[in-house]
């Protein structure tokens, strides 16, 4: 009789280093599982809007067809103001206005006027006639300010006529009548003997003659000056006895009126600012 027999599963012992391997498994499994409870990341994109300058340059009752043939003794109405179109910046503000000249010895201004009484200014007379007037540096235009009372007769009269007649500086400048807070800048006008232009700075001020922040979202509600006046010159071809015609078919006879803006706040070191006209005009001008 045959013995039978049952196979019986075999069995295997692990070794040492089998062992170890399973244990450094585990253990590396719980390491990462730790790790992920002790780990974050997180992150912030940050987005700035940063303020700026945005102003503009208004003249509300300035009309361009007014210009068209002007002609020597007329006002216009032209009011230079400023308005800061951003939400956020205070800014000081300055308006650069260029103005062309004439320096011709045999210049004449005509007193064409002499009766105000005549409502149509019809009453012609003799032009006044200064030859003698080497070196004269007259504007074609005058500045005329809101409280600023003018007639023709004003800057026809003998003693008006020949105050336009210098070199003065101070001179030339104190005719130009500019409403009140605005300033006339220390050392202007310059002038441009190529162009023959002198152009004024102006600042927004206090009363006091500091600089007057233009607040956001502002509008300067006095302008510069309310009206300008075109000078009673005679119209002149050029010869042997007269240097430069007028008009010059070569000259470019427009008033140029620039706007500048600078933040308010922190315009020296330490978060201080300044409100001294000439210094922050320094920082603002443009490089020539």
């Amino acid at each position: 009789m045959a013995e039978k027999t049952t196979d019986s599963p075999k069995k295997y012992k692990r070794s040492p280093a089998l062992n170890a391997g399973i244990i450094l498994v585990f253990l590396s499994i719980v390491l990462l599982i730790t790790l992920a409870m002790f780990t974050s990341f997180d992150q912030v994109t940050n987005r700035f809007e940063p303020g700026k300058v945005d102003i503009i340059l208004e003249e509300p009752h300035w009309e361009p067809s007014d210009a068209e043939g002007i002609v020597p003794n007329t006002f216009l109405d032209k009011d230079p103001t400023i308005i800061n179109e951003e939400e956020t910046v205070n800014t000081y503000v300055f308006l650069e206005v260029t103005v062309p000249y004439d320096d011709d010895p045999n210049l004449i201004i005509e007193k064409t006027y002499q009766d105000n009484a005549n409502p149509d200014n019809t009453n012609l007379s003799g032009a006044v006639d200064y030859k003698n007037t080497s070196g004269a540096k007259i504007p074609y235009y005058k500045f005329i300010a809101t409280d600023q009372e003018v007639s023709t007769e004003e800057y026809n009269s003998e003693n008006r006529i020949k105050q336009y007649y210098t070199t003065d500086a101070e001179l030339y400048s104190a005719t130009q009548k500019v409403n009140q807070g605005w300033l006339l800048l220390d050392g202007y006008p310059t002038e441009d003997t190529s162009r023959k232009t002198f152009t004024y700075v102006y600042a927004y001020v206090f009363d006091d003659n500091t600089l007057k922040p233009l607040i956001a979202n502002g509008r300067i509600d006095i302008p510069l000056f309310n009206k300008i006046y075109l000078l009673n010159f005679r119209e002149r071809e050029k010869s042997n006895e007269v240097s430069t015609a007028f008009p010059d078919p070569g000259r470019d006879y427009s008033i140029k009126i620039k706007a500048y803006g600078i933040q308010s706040n922190f315009l020296k070191s330490d978060n201080q600012t300044t409100t001294d006209p000439a210094e922050v005009w320094n920082m603002l001008k443009p490089v020539e």
